[in-house]
């Protein structure tokens, strides 16, 4: 796990963009403080190293790509960045991890190539001056964010993994492009400007969760599977290396639903081998729930003694006692040290201006600081993370998935009562689920059924049932959002995360099983399925099924307690009330983009909100916040909080 950044001048060599990558660097230097490095890009003379120890680079340069590195696999100078082809022509920068690099490099051995180290990022600038682009990042399995430039084929090349699980922003300005792996550092190029794109703030507002609208004007992130192609004339195409919507249910794969077990429990277990491959220690993030227990239980067979430890944050509510019991059963039957850890009141207000400068983007629930609370404990005892992330989003196991199967009786029953919502299209139903706010936005915006519509568009032209559309949907456009976070929060503390879950393999499988193994009606008497339909239906059964083999069937289907993070306590606390009315609300007022004062009436009555209210009050919090430190340049902190 690395930081990457750099610039690509498509009007000839220019001076003054070396500092430009230094800053670029330094402010993401947390993501790779083992080793950094720099090269010159000269389209008529070569890529030669930069001496990053000098303050200014004389010579004039077409590109500059620059690098931070987290050591993870081969420690050694092998693995050095930006990696640069014998013959100073072609030169790569990577962040992530390529998890079939030993097949790949089995291949290339065949092929004739010689390898210095055991870095996947040899195998990577190897491949691809064996294959080119276009096959290379077809094979890949992994995570990663990449820039390769090729002065043979006068080109520059960047690509992200096929669910976003590592970000790359970029921006296309003034005849160049830079590009880098947060976006706190792109803003140091000299063609961004700190400016607010209006649509995106409100998107954020309204949804909250859609990581492709950037806040910044001109600012792009580079879609999930795709790549950038930029030819040095500066002729640029985006293209899809991968596309979701290739995949097809296959109903007759399977005679039953324990075949289709059988073969997860192969998938899962060869993905956590793969993805437990490092050179430092490994850990586990632990929440007793469905997707984090089956990643243990697969670190734990094959890793073994390795794998020691498992970081776990609790809560002292009823619901939260519950749930450390279950995590307590992990660790006991895993031999797993557990460390437990809650985020009390104190954390949250010396974390969160910390949180949020990390992140990139506002932070739109407060128990989001909890993830780098995780992370920051975590690295007292490993540098690389094992997490369930994924299987929500790809198997169906949001509540939004389980209600969406009673939206036709919902379309057709005459009597709606104020607890169920009524609406045009299933599309529809699907984009207003998520805890999605209408009615407020920025002053004068008239927008919001744009956005809507934009939406709805993507959903629609996503193909197959609305519950095969849903999955599509929640995997291109909310997944990243989830991935992004545990990617900011766990690299603040200088953490790799991984996601098994989201491997090439076990994606490819359950999104072409039929959907009755993925979503499914609860296999119990009517008598006792209880008053609320929404849980008379079981999502991402198949894991819920392979789980039960290995903890049983009261470990899986308890009802499931969530973590209790008592957020109107800590807003009405004095701490942050000294926040809010020292800083926030002033910013708030003076910016007059939303109405303040409808927002502080919110906060005067905190105790009383509607969670849609406090939602609402929290967005524009976040948001505020964030344009203090990303627009004005203000509260960004200096230092780690201790």
């Amino acid at each position: 796990m690395c930081a990457i950044c750099g610039f690509f001048s498509f009007s000839g060599p220019m001076y003054g963009e070396y500092e430009k990558v230094r800053e670029s660097m330094r402010s993401m230097l947390h993501r790779g403080p083992d080793d950094q490095g720099a090269v010159s890009i000269n389209v008529d003379n070569g890529i030669y190293g930069i001496n990053l120890e000098q303050s200014d680079y004389p010579e004039k340069c077409d590109g500059i790509f620059g690098f931070n590195r987290l050591s993870i696999k081969d420690l050694s100078s092998e693995g050095h960045q930006p990696m640069v082809s014998d013959d100073n022509n072609v030169a790569l920068i990577f962040n992530g991890e390529i998890y079939n690099d030993s097949e790949i490099r089995d291949e290339l051995l065949k092929a004739g190539w010689v390898f210095r180290g055991h870095s996947d990022t040899e195998v990577l600038l190897k491949c691809y001056l064996e294959y080119g682009f276009d096959v290379t990042v077809r094979k890949l399995n992994g995570m990663f964010g990449f820039a390769i430039v090729d002065l043979r084929l006068n080109r520059l090349f960047i690509s992200r993994d096929r669910f976003g699980i590592k970000p790359i922003y970029y921006c296309i300005q003034k005849g160049m492009i830079s590009f880098a792996s947060e976006l706190k550092g792109l803003i140091p190029f000299s063609n961004v400007t700190r400016e607010i794109d209006i649509d995106a703030y409100n998107s954020r507002i309204m949804f909250s969760r859609l990581s492709d609208r950037v806040l910044l004007k001109n600012v792009q992130m580079l879609d999930p599977g795709c790549f950038l192609c930029a030819s040095f004339d500066g002729v640029i195409n985006q293209g899809k290396y991968w596309d979701i919507d290739k995949y097809i249910r296959v109903n007759d794969r399977f005679n039953n639903i324990e075949e289709a077990i059988d073969e997860l429990d192969v998938l899962l277990e060869n993905a956590v081998r793969r993805q437990i491959v490092s050179d430092v220690p490994v850990g586990c993030q632990v929440s007793g729930g469905i997707d984090s227990t089956l990643i243990c239980y697969y670190a734990n067979k094959t890793g073994g003694q390795t794998i020691k430890d498992g970081i776990s944050i609790v809560d002292s509510s009823k619901t939260g006692k519950n749930e450390e019991y279950y995590i307590d059963q992990v660790g006991e039957r895993l031999e797993l040290n557990i460390h437990k850890h809650w985020m009390d009141e104190d954390f949250f207000l010396k974390n969160f201006q910390y949180a949020s400068w990390c992140n990139d983007a506002p932070l739109y629930q407060p128990y989001f600081v909890s993830f780098y609370l995780l992370a920051k404990e975590a690295k007292k005892y490993v540098t690389v993370l094992m997490s369930g992330e994924g299987s929500d989003e790809t198997a169906g196991g949001y509540g939004r998935f389980s209600a969406g199967l009673f939206f036709p009786f919902i379309q057709k029953n005459i009597e709606v009562s104020s607890t169920i919502k009524k609406y045009d299209s299933f599309a529809e139903y699907e984009i207003m689920s998520d805890s999605t706010i209408t009615g407020f936005c920025t002053k004068g915006y008239r927008g919001a059924n744009d956005l809507i519509a934009t939406e709805v568009d993507r959903f629609n032209r996503l193909s197959g049932s609305d519950f095969t559309k849903q999955l599509k949907y929640e995997t291109l456009y909310r997944l990243p959002e989830a991935c992004l976070r545990q990617d900011k929060m766990t690299m603040a503390a200088t953490i790799e995360n991984r996601v098994p879950l989201l491997d090439n393999e076990v994606v490819d499988f359950v999104m072409t099983l039929p959907e009755s193994y993925l979503i499914r009606f609860a296999d119990t008497s009517p008598c006792n399925l209880g008053p609320n339909p929404f849980r008379w239906v079981e999502g991402k059964y198949i894991y819920k099924e392979l789980l039960k083999r290995k903890f049983g069937h009261e470990f899986v289907y308890r009802k499931k307690g969530i973590m209790v993070f008592d957020e109107k306590k800590i807003l009405s606390g004095d701490g942050f009330k000294n926040l809010y009315f020292e800083i926030i609300y002033p910013s708030m007022r003076d910016r007059d983009m939303v109405d303040y004062i409808y927002i502080n009436n919110l906060y005067e009555r905190i105790d009383s909100l509607s969670k849609n209210e406090v939602n609402l009050f929290w967005r524009c919090i976040g948001l505020e916040l964030w344009t203090m430190q990303f627009i004005d340049g203000k509260y960004i902190p200096t230092s780690i909080p201790q």
